[in-house]
Parts: C-alpha cells; structure tokens; sequence
C-alpha cells in the first residue's frame, strides 16, 4: 500500500485503520448479498484441469521440472563470492477462469475477493522461514519453461515490472511443513477481469544472502485437496449498484432514548429495507500506540544502502504523529549499531535519532516521548571484535546516567543498563517495559528471577518484555533460546501480555496460554530487506474498547505501509471489556432517497453507545461503520 509522498496525520490515521480493520468487521463499511457468487479453481475439483505449474532453477538452465508433487524454491548465494549459487523459483497459473461457459466467472464481472491457497509439502525441511513472494507474471510461458526460456531473455525471471511486477501481490512465511497460507490476490484478478492478460504468478524467495528450500505442493500432488486453490468471489449483477447512506446522524431525545437516521439511497431506485443496530460501547481507554524499531544496525553503520536519515525519519515521524495517533512509547527491539564497542561514530549515529525522542520542546512532553532499547548481540561486539561484551558505548550513551532523570525510569539490573525496566501509561492503561539484553534470558537465570521480581512488585501494570531474540519467522512461530527461557521464567505473571523482539528478519508470532493468561510474541525485523530495512518500523495498535491489538508496518522513508498477512495482523487480547453484540432497533421501509429514524430506547444516560445501520436492496446489502452516541 502505497502514500503520498506527505503523510499528514489523517492519511495516516487511515493507513493504521486500513490495517486494524482486517479483523473487525464494525469498523468500516461493508458490501454483501445474494449478487455476489464464489467459485474455486483447483485441478481434479468439479472437473478443473486448467492449472499450469512448473519450476525452473539457474543451476539447470536448459531443463525444466512441469509434474512434480513439490516444487523446490530457493535462494542461496556463495558466501565467497556473493554470486548465485543456486536460485530456483516456480511459476503458477489458472487457465479458462473467464467465459460464459458453466464454472467460469462471466468476462468484465467485477472482482469483489481473490485467494491463492497453497499448501507447504508434508517431508522433511519443506518449511522455511523465509518469506515467499508471489508476483504477476507479465510475459507468456508455458510448461516447458526453464531459467533460459526465450520470454525473459534466458537469465531467469526479472521482477521488474517487465518480465513481473516488481511489487508482489502477496507473500507468506511457511514456518511449518504440511500447512495452507491463504495469498490476496485480489489486485491481480481485478486487472484479469478488466481485460489485462492472465500469464500466472511467480513464486520465489527474495533475500540478501540466502534462504533454506521451501517445498510448495503442486498441482500434481494425489493429495487432491493440497494442490493449488484459486477462491474468488464476484458480482454476478454488476447492474445492480449497491445502496448507499448519506446524512447519518444520532440524537439523544430524551435522558433515556435517542433518534437515530440517515438518507438511504440506491442508484438504481426502488425500495429499501434499512435496519438500525445498536449495543452498548465498552467504558474503555482510548486506542494506543506502541512503536517499534527493530534492528537499526545498518543505518547508522549506513550499510547495504542503509543511512542514518532513515533512522532520523523515523524517530521524526513519531514525534510528529505521537499527538493524533496516541503513541504511548518506543521500544528499540536491539542490535542499535552494528559494531559496538568497535565503532564509536554508530553510537553518534543512534543517539542523534533516539534522543530527539527526549526533547521536551519537539515533543511537548516534559520527558519527552517514553522509549527503551534492548541490547542486541551487535551492540555487546566487543573492542577485539569478538561477541558477548559489556556494551559499554550502549551504557556510556544510552546508561543509567541517561535515563536516571526521567520520571519514566524504573531502574536497572546490576551495575550497567543492560537489563532495566521503564512505566508508561495511557488514560486508565498502566504499563511496565522490561528489557533484557542478547543471551541473559538463556544464560542467567539471575536476570529473569530480576525480571520476574518487577512484574511482580507492579502486578497492577501490564507488562512487556522486550529481548533481542524472541521468534523466528512464521505464524505459531518457535520461540529462540531467550525467548522460550523468558516465557518459562515469566508465564506465571497474569499482567505478562506481551514478548517482543527483532534478531531475525522477518514477521512471526504466536499466542500462549499458561493459567488462563494469555501471552503474544510478536517478531518484526526487516535489515536484511531492502535498503538495510528502508527505514520500516512496526506498529501494535493496543485497543482496550475492542479487546484486539492490531499490528501494522510502515516506513517515513518511504512513506508506504505493508498490508500483506505477515506484518498486518489482529490479535485477541483480554482487556476486560465487556463487548455486547449489536441488537436490532427497528427495520424500516423506505424509497430510494427517503430518510430512515428509528429510536433507541431504554438507554442507560450515562453510558456511550454506538450504532450501526444495514441497507438492502434484496440483492446488495451495506453496512455502515460503528458510529457513537454520546451520553451527553
């Protein structure tokens, strides 16, 4: 998802709506109905056989693999030389989706969904957690394609925006064999439909060094029901417009009662049916944000294209957006710098980007915005260039002298600032971050006894742990060593709610329950992507009133947001509101272009409440967003 080169703070507002939304349904408006009709492509199902795959590789330029139950995807360099090693990649397509025979979705019929199921292969080592991208293909092929195949100039596929897109549609992490991620290809369906030729997909792994293989399930499997599966729902009245509201509007008519209306109109004409809801909202705080910087190491080395501006973007932009969007506090995920000890001027680098946090003038803040670092295993690089050292540049910049005047500041772990805590809070909502520096989870057990004994002296805050190493990618993800010794140590804190850590690039998470409690680990790291990272940062969205923390990514450097399932995602997570189901109001009658009222009674006067509305037209039915009813 891409911005405009400025972002203001309602763009992105919308950007983070865009993102929560995924999972909740009340939060924008919706379109469904009997128009819309679903139809899935997957060779050997209701007779489909057009299904075409084939992999190709650049170790066996001349030869292709078009029938084999898994195809192999890998990208691997010599570590020598920096050249490809091996590079192999497969390439997917669906014939005859369009006509107006019987299974086919009719020509020009308006896309309204679009999912790519695959499934990773059932042997060993078919997992991996690298990311697999999926980009339209923009030039023919057929079964017989091989990396030298005259269509791309035979030197293998290009992704740029010639031979394929240059942006993929969608992509995944295949963390465990034998399992089914769903791709959006939604983008790319709609183009088809509109006219523009179907030549497939290309999958493969993008990585700066290298990646393990991942085996993908082909359409040659005899597991029928893993082979590639193409969902897409359609219009099938596209002459039918959907309704629309207009001048919606809620007002308290009497302590205990309020009139709720809006114009509902259908460009079509003819009758509506209008059906008002509403429920209680929950007493809860206001929606915080808590930003993430993982992995700034090769900015301020200014590395693989990495610079020191993009980690001044994006302590800039969080200062700019901590007012409208209610930033509550930055957590440095570790690996600061990329030489510790070893280079001084990195140090520089991450102080000039991280103190402007502090300024009270720029933020507003006497202490300015709250923010911890966790040590990474690059910020414990040592003078002699070996690992495990004392971070002395972290605790000579970033120490307890540093830290010891803000109000925010809990305190420390032995001598240094390797291993301390902080407290913020929002409205109601009160935290404690505790950060534990590369390896003292694994390897001291004196540390995380520390760290319980906090969480335990402030069991009336949530609590988050922030340690360098917490998940490799994926979903349901393995904790690393620190991560699991951390949970273990920890999980029997009820106000334990969060774990959360960089080390590895890529997106992970998973949910644990211990005791009815529930704890998310959340990994996000992108310095091996483009650019040392492009300047991307996390975003967890914690919603009380909602009882869901939202996660996103986005980049002031580059002003664009990912919207793909590995970095934007819900979670459940037990605030202790009380959500109640929207009831129904009243259903009315009414023609297109009349105005609709209906009356809430029976209100509690001193509570908020919210409302939403569903119009029909028999075929199409919108549903507004949730709209508030003050108590005032």
């Amino acid at each position: 998802m891409n911005l405009p080169k400025k972002t203001p703070a309602l763009f992105v507002l919308a950007f983070l709506f865009a993102a929560s939304a995924l999972a909740n349904t009340n939060t924008a408006a919706d379109i469904t109905g009997s128009d819309f009709k679903t139809i899935t492509f997957q060779n050997g199902s209701d007779g489909y056989s057009g299904t075409v795959d084939v992999r190709v590789a650049k170790n066996t330029p001349a030869a292709h693999d078009p029938k084999s139950a898994v195809f192999w995807i890998q990208y691997e360099r010599d570590p020598e030389t920096n050249k490809f090693k091996n590079n192999s990649v497969a390439l997917l397509r669906f014939d005859n989706l369009f006509g107006n025979a019987p299974g086919q979705i009719p020509p020009g019929s308006p896309i309204v969904k679009a999912t790519l199921r695959l499934h990773s292969g059932h042997s060993k080592n078919a997992e991996s957690r690298n990311r697999l991208n999926l980009n339209r293909m923009l030039v023919p092929w057929d079964a017989s394609a091989a990396w030298n195949y005259p269509a791309w100039g035979r030197n293998g596929i290009q992704t740029d925006d010639r031979e394929a897109a240059a942006e993929p549609d969608d992509l995944a992490i295949f963390n465990e064999k034998d399992v089914a991620r769903d791709f959006d290809v939604t983008r790319t369906l709609r183009a088809w439909s509109g006219g523009a030729p179907n030549h497939g997909w290309l999958l493969h792994h993008v990585f700066r060094k290298t990646s393990n293989a991942l085996g993908i399930v082909s359409s040659h499997s005899k597991a029928a029901q893993k082979r590639p599966q193409l969902t897409i729902t359609y219009d099938a009245n596209p002459a039918n417009r959907a309704p629309v509201a207009a001048d919606l509007a809620a007002a308290r008519a009497a302590p205990g009662s309020a009139t709720l209306s809006l114009r509902a109109d259908d460009p079509d004409g003819g009758p509506l049916t209008v059906t008002f809801l509403a429920r209680r909202r929950p007493d809860a705080a206001r929606d915080l944000n808590l930003v993430l910087l993982p992995d700034t190491q090769y900015y301020v080395r200014e590395r693989h294209n990495g610079t020191a501006a993009m980690f001044i973007a994006q302590t800039d932009w969080v200062i700019r957006h901590a007012r409208p969007l209610n930033i509550a506090a930055v957590l440095h995920l570790g690996d600061i710098t990329d030489r510790g000890d070893v280079e001084r001027n990195e140090w520089v680098n991450a102080a000039n980007a991280m103190y402007r946090l502090g300024d009270p003038a720029a933020t507003g803040r006497p202490d300015g915005i709250p923010y911890i670092l966790a040590v990474g295993n690059h910020d414990q690089r040592y003078e002699n260039g070996t690992w495990e050292g004392p971070a002395t540049l972290f605790n000579e910049y970033f120490g307890v002298k540093h830290f010891s005047q803000k109000s925010y500041y809990g305190g420390h772990y032995g001598k240094n600032n390797n291993n301390y805590y902080i407290f913020f809070d929002s409205g109601p909502e009160k935290f404690v971050v505790v950060s534990l520096e590369y390896d003292a989870s694994a390897k001291r057990p004196e540390v995380l006894q520390w760290a319980d004994g906090i969480l335990k002296k402030h069991a009336d805050r949530r609590a988050i742990i922030i340690t360098h190493s917490t998940l490799t990618p994926g979903i349901q993800s393995a904790h690393t060593k620190d991560g699991a010794a951390a949970y273990a140590a920890l999980k029997g804190n009820k106000n334990l709610m969060l774990l959360i850590g960089g080390h590895i690039t890529g997106e992970g998470r998973r949910t644990d329950t211990f005791n009815g409690s529930t704890v998310h680990s959340v990994l996000m790291d992108f310095q091996s992507d483009k650019n040392g990272g492009n300047g991307m940062l996390g975003m967890l969205t914690l919603s009380p009133r909602t009882n869901k923390i939202h996660a996103a990514a986005f980049s002031p450097h580059t002003n664009s947001g990912r919207l793909d399932g590995c970095a934007t995602y819900t979670l459940d997570y037990d605030f202790g509101a009380k959500i109640e189901a929207f009831a129904k109001v009243a259903t009315v009658e009414v023609s297109a272009g009349a105005t609709a009222t209906a009356t809430l009674e029976n209100m509690d006067a001193s509570a908020t409440y919210e409302w939403v509305a569903e119009i029909s037209d028999k075929g199409k039915t919108t549903r507004t967003s949730a709209r508030a009813i003050s108590n005032k």
